[in-house]
């Protein structure tokens, strides 16, 4: 057998021995090369679903939080105040999210009220509509005060507008001549410091601020426990009385005796008949309203302050018209009547005086101040110079005083009426009228929005004797 026979044998015995696996080979070549094709398809198709869903999802969160911000995040913050005091926070859509009562009274106002996405037009509604009915807005107290509060001054120019014209038809029709003072809020630390300190509604707050800065004889402390028609009472006829506040309406005066009775009262304890450069002003001290009277006749000037409630004399003070005086007189350094009622008060321990006159005598440069209090009846006579007190007297009051019970007393709700109105408050709790025949005085206690209040009042005049009010550490 030849060698190339021999090799051709050899050959053909190993490929029947031997297995063909190239076929097989190159087949699982190809099969892990389409099964890392299709799982790299399916890592890039995973990842494809997985952005889909995720834009999906981000495209929900965004629409739902367009939704949950137009329907429950508050966007503007509304402060309604009268006496009772409201605070409404509303959506962008002017539906209400929250509510609060900012004191008792307007607990009053709220009871059983739900507002929760209500239009802010309908709460308008039913509020107004419960403080007409509770009384707190009527013919005698006609005010009410609007604050607005938006980052975008913008809209909250625009919602004040708004407001200021739905809650004046509202007034208009419950037969009201309503007066609505209305701000948009851009509030300062000063305000937020004062809405603390007591107790008030940031609207409020800056309205006093308002009211002092264009008014300076008026008093912060004097301004916070009046209501809102008080207030803008007191603005009324004092040039640029107010300059970041809106007023729409004139402040009702009707629960007031008025100018004109002012003026009788204080010309007839005057015996004054023809009076030059008369003037009639509201004014308040203490916080009590009254009128400020003042006048000159011949060579005198005077100055009165009335109760705007009751019609009685307060203050009352006479002195010789500077412009009337000689060159001589007016040389001389005198103290004013202001320090000499402080000396007088000061010596007499007295804080509220009534029937307080001062009256200066320039020839022989002394102050006459003579005041009652607690029965009694003070006299000084006081250097007009140095301050001296010359000579004190105090005696019994015999117009105080009664022989026997049948004094012409005021009635307890008398008693109590003239203390409320006082405070400026309707509705106390742990209310205590007590009357010491002895003494001829009422005595009123009563509790308000976490304060105690005590007044003492003379049972035939009704004058204010004493007033303190106090934090109820109860």
């Amino acid at each position: 057998m030849k060698d190339l026979e021999i090799k051709n044998q050899i050959y053909r015995v190993f490929d029947e021995q031997v297995p063909d696996e190239f076929q097989k080979i190159l087949s699982k070549s190809k099969e892990e090369e389409r099964k890392k094709y299709m799982e790299k398809r399916t890592k890039k198709q995973g990842w494809l679903w997985k952005f889909a869903i995720a834009f999906l999802f981000l495209f929900m969160l965004g629409g739902g939080f367009y939704t949950y911000q137009r329907n429950y995040l508050v966007d503007s913050t509304i402060d309604i105040d009268v006496n009772p005091s409201i605070e409404l926070q509303v959506n962008k859509k002017e539906k209400i999210v929250k509510w609060q009562a900012l004191n008792d009274d307007a607990k009053e106002i709220l009871k059983d009220m739900d507002f929760k996405g209500v239009d802010i037009d309908i709460a308008l509604n039913a509020i107004i509509g419960s403080m007409v009915t509770k009384g707190y807005l009527d013919d005698l107290s006609n005010s009410i005060l609007i604050s607005v509060d938006n980052n975008d001054t913008k809209k909250a120019e625009e919602l004040r507008q708004k407001l200021v014209a739905k809650i004046d038809t509202l007034l208009n029709n419950d037969k009201i001549e309503g007066s609505v003072l209305s701000q948009t809020l851009s509030t300062s630390k000063e305000a937020e410091s004062l809405a603390q300190k007591y107790h008030i509604s940031l609207g409020k707050a800056e309205l006093i601020l308002d009211v002092v800065k264009n008014n300076s004889l008026l008093k912060i402390e004097d301004l916070v426990n009046l209501s809102i028609n008080e207030i803008n009472v007191l603005t009324q006829g004092k040039e640029n009385s107010l300059t970041t506040v809106e007023k729409k309406g004139t402040a009702s005066t009707k629960a007031y005796i008025g100018e004109e009775k002012a003026k009788s009262i204080a010309l007839t304890h005057a015996g004054v008949k023809n009076p030059s450069n008369l003037e009639v002003e509201f004014d308040t001290e203490d916080g009590l309203i009254l009128y400020e009277v003042e006048f000159n006749d011949k060579d005198y000037e005077y100055d009165y302050e009335i109760n705007a409630l009751t019609g009685d004399i307060i203050t009352s003070y006479k002195e010789k018209d500077n412009d009337h005086q000689s060159s001589n007189s007016n040389n001389a350094n005198f103290i004013s009547s202001e320090k000499a009622k402080e000396i007088a008060l000061n010596h007499a321990g007295v804080k509220n005086p009534s029937n307080l006159e001062v009256e200066l005598d320039r020839e022989d440069q002394e102050y006459s101040v003579d005041f009652k209090y607690n029965g009694y009846e003070y006299d000084y006579e006081i250097n007009a110079i140095t301050g001296k007190i010359i000579k004190s007297e105090k005696e019994k009051d015999n117009d105080n005083q009664s022989s026997n019970n049948n004094a012409n007393f005021i009635s307890s709700e008398k008693a109590k009426e003239i203390a409320l109105n006082h405070a400026g408050v309707k509705n106390p709790s742990n209310l205590e009228v007590e009357l010491d025949r002895e003494d001829q005085e009422y005595s009123v206690d009563f509790k308000y929005n976490g304060y105690e209040y005590d007044y003492e009042i003379n049972a035939v005049t009704g004058k204010i004797i004493k007033s303190e009010k106090e934090k109820d550490n109860d």
